[in-house]
């Protein structure tokens, strides 16, 4: 049996490994070679028409900040649940410490977080394309496709930051950025969306008492005022949490949604819950999306935690996903 020490350690020495996976085995090799898993039968990438995918978020045991096993096993993962299509998270792109983004207000205040903000800054900046460009060759050669780099501007990053990660979204064959962000940040990215053309899709918490975090309708008005290039990854758990409707503010601004974030919460900052459990409308949410035929990415998120591996957690969600729109 191998953890992700035992992994890593084995895909630096060069030592050819399988990962046993749910029915999946996959060789890992030091040059960071694999073979591709087969894909799951019967593909979840459309369900009735609706475009479906994974924030890469959902699998809580993929390694962050450079293993190597990072790739191998998202990989894996995406192929066995059926998904073709994926939001990726910096943490599984960059080779850089989970400190080094700082969205977290609290982070900031942990031992080290300077010098590894620092770093993390330094690493973006000299980061080649080459870099963005073979992860995102590794997941093609997979059959897997980047619509969204999510990467967390905020007010640690410097200009020259900005553009770099717009540079490595391109690179990646991301079509946009999304971040967990607030107003004023979005105000500082829009000149980077204008001039890469590419969009930056603001997702919502549910933080209702601080007016420069994205948690009401409010809030994402007046960041799509700012420009046509920001736009909004909504998640509707989250959207719930804070007593507002997802359904009707899809309803109302599905013209700058880009994707949303299939997941479910109870209202009043309530828990978070297995889809349809809960206050967000799933169900009515992606028929209103199968049925208006919008091209609007849903992408399952999971932050609940379960002693269900994550894999068979996202095949659940995805099987209720199916069993409302077919």
């Amino acid at each position: 049996m191998f953890n992700r020490r035992t992994l890593g350690k084995a895909v630096i020495a060069g030592v050819p490994l399988m990962i046993a996976g749910r029915g999946i085995a996959q060789s890992v090799a030091g040059d960071g070679s694999f073979s591709t898993p087969p894909l799951a039968p019967g593909s979840n990438a459309q369900i009735a028409g609706v475009k479906m995918g994974a924030q890469t978020y959902c699998f809580h045991d993929v390694p962050r900040g450079g293993d190597p096993a990072i790739l191998p096993l998202l990989i894996a993962h995406m192929r066995e649940v059926g998904l073709t299509d994926c939001e990726i998270m910096s943490a599984h792109v960059e080779q850089t410490s989970g400190l080094g983004n700082g969205w977290w207000v609290k982070s900031r205040e942990l031992p080290g977080y300077d010098e590894q903000r620092t770093a993390a800054r330094a690493w973006r900046l000299k980061a080649p394309m080459s870099f963005y460009q073979s992860v995102r060759q590794r997941l093609a050669d997979a059959g897997i496709s980047i619509f969204i780099y999510n990467i967390n501007l905020n007010d640690t990053f410097t200009d020259e930051e900005r553009d770099a990660c717009f540079n490595a979204g391109r690179a990646l064959g991301a079509q946009g950025l999304n971040a967990s962000t607030t107003l004023s940040e979005t105000r500082r990215v829009v000149p980077f969306a204008e001039r890469h053309k590419m969009f930056f899709a603001v997702h919502n918490h549910n933080n209702i008492y601080d007016e420069d975090q994205f948690a009401t309708p409010k809030s994402f008005e007046t960041a799509f005022a700012m420009s046509p290039w920001i736009k909004a990854t909504l998640d509707i758990g989250h959207f719930a949490a804070g007593d507002n409707d997802p359904y009707e503010f899809l309803a109302a601004h599905h013209d700058r949604i880009v994707s949303l974030h299939i997941r479910d919460r109870k209202r009043s900052n309530g828990p978070h819950v297995p889809l349809g459990q809960g206050d967000a409308r799933v169900a009515d949410i992606l028929r209103l999306v199968r049925d208006k035929r919008w091209q609007i990415r849903c992408y399952i998120e999971l932050e609940y935690g379960s002693l269900i591996p994550p894999v068979e957690e996202v095949k659940r969600a995805l099987a209720y996903c199916r069993s409302v729109l077919v």
